[in-house]
């Protein structure tokens, strides 16, 4: 390619107008040096070198010991080295950044680049060089670092689990870093999380979930908070999580997600949840939850014009066995009592105890009433079979009551005092049998 002819006049002009070099170390650098390797201690300063150091040039004289003693020594040390590699090895450029001291006591940073001059046998005559001026950007750069350790310290430090992510253009999520608290709670290392998409760290469908949550942040663009429980190398953990996301020219380029571990929380609140809905020793919905979805089920039945049957179950010699074997005995037969109960429930109809030796199992779409007598004589069958627990073997007996919907009545409340009257004939009658609730004629 051929020279371009602005370059080749600029080399003529610096030869014989010496105002273009003046131009040139005056605005384009900090300072330029010309050094006389053959008398060491020689060596031309250009004034904009010690302006930039707060002296004046003209009491400096023009001597290598001048600099020198205002140089951090450790940089000094560094520079002779470096110097000595770039005479030995012009392959070998002289770049160095040093520490000098200002005339006020501060620290100016110079960025010193070197060439130097050689004879046709290579020997190192003259060193040319130039001063570059990079304190501010040295001084941004410990800034950002001092602001990178406290803000890995703050990252580090806190409690809640934290992470951060990357948001491609194309809207796809990429785990950058996690904080030691996230990598202790969750058991995912920041080798293992670093680089992976929500769907490479907990699998498509998970991920997908996960994923999903993010994006309402990006759609949102301002700080979304949500509930979340995620299966993890430490266990199934609830968190709440909020999302900020970092904008980046009008679109969300990050997001940040810090987590506060919520399972013990959580897990106490399940564990009164089901406290307060559910029987403690057999597990069945208590009395409580049985008259809400018994209410429910008979509003939804009304609109549909469809029939509910309630079998209303009282245990027979219960209370001898209870009496004769003990309470640990009476709970076993309770236990086994709802889980044969539970097996002849499917869809929406539902079995609780209602408390003591009683249970109720409510048929949400019932058949024709010979098909609930058939089903409740069935339930009956099972619930006298023989059950041997480690304390031995127990056979107890049953009276159930059954009250159809809409039938026998309008409503819940009615529903269950019919069943309940019901099984109190059977009881009346010698226990030990099925009866269905009949209007009084003339009802």
């Amino acid at each position: 390619m051929q020279e371009n002819y602005l370059k080749s006049e600029l080399y003529e002009l610096v030869k014989t107008d010496t105002s273009i070099f003046e131009f040139i170390q005056s605005w384009s650098l900090d300072g330029i040096w010309y050094w006389d390797l053959e008398h060491m201690e020689n060596e031309w300063m250009s004034p904009k070198f010690w302006e930039t150091l707060g002296y004046d040039p003209a009491e400096k004289e023009h001597l290598a010991s001048e600099w020198q003693d205002i140089i951090n020594p450790e940089d000094l040390a560094l520079a002779k080295e470096n110097i000595s590699k770039h005479l030995a090895d012009p392959n070998h450029p002289y770049d160095q950044i040093v520490r000098y001291t200002h005339k006020n006591g501060s620290t100016v940073w110079i960025r010193c680049r070197g060439l130097a001059i050689r004879d046709k046998n290579g020997k190192p005559l003259r060193m040319l060089g130039a001063h570059t001026d990079i304190t501010t950007l040295k001084q941004t750069e410990l800034e950002l670092s001092r602001l990178s350790e406290e803000y890995g310290k703050v990252f580090n430090g806190t409690q809640d689990a934290m992470f951060l992510m990357s948001v491609s253009k194309e809207g796809e999520f990429r785990f950058i870093r996690n904080n030691l608290a996230h990598q202790s709670k969750t058991g995912i290392t920041l080798k293992h999380i670093r680089g992976k998409t929500p769907q490479e760290l907990l699998g498509k469908e998970m991920g997908d979930l996960v994923a999903s949550n993010y994006q309402k942040c990006v759609i949102a663009k301002h700080s979304v908070t949500y509930e979340e429980e995620l299966p993890l190398p430490e266990g199934t953990r609830f968190w709440l999580t909020t999302l900020t996301p970092i904008m980046r020219e009008g679109r969300v380029a990050f997001l940040v997600g810090s987590a506060t571990d919520m399972t013990k929380r959580k897990t106490l609140e399940l564990q009164l949840q089901q406290y307060a809905n559910y029987d403690t020793l057999t597990g069945l919905p208590n009395r409580r939850v049985f008259y809400e979805r018994l209410e429910q089920l008979v509003r939804e039945r009304a609109e549909e014009s469809s029939s509910i049957a309630l079998l209303y179950i009282d245990l027979d010699g219960f209370k001898e066995i209870n009496d004769t074997y003990g309470h640990e005995a009476g709970d076993d037969v309770l236990i086994i009592i709802g889980n044969r109960l539970v097996k002849f429930i499917s869809g929406s109809n539902f079995v609780a105890r209602l408390g003591g030796d009683e249970f109720a199992l409510v048929l949400a779409e019932a058949e024709e009433r010979e098909g609930v007598e058939k089903l409740a004589a069935t339930i009956h069958g099972s619930l006298q079979e023989p059950m041997t627990t480690k304390g031995g073997t127990y056979q107890v007996g049953a009276s159930i009551g059954i009250a159809l919907y809409p039938e026998s009545c309008s409503d819940s409340e009615t529903l269950v005092r019919n069943a309940d009257m019901a099984m109190y004939e059977v009881k009346k009658n010698g226990k030990g049998g099925v009866r269905v609730y009949q209007l009084a004629k003339g009802s």
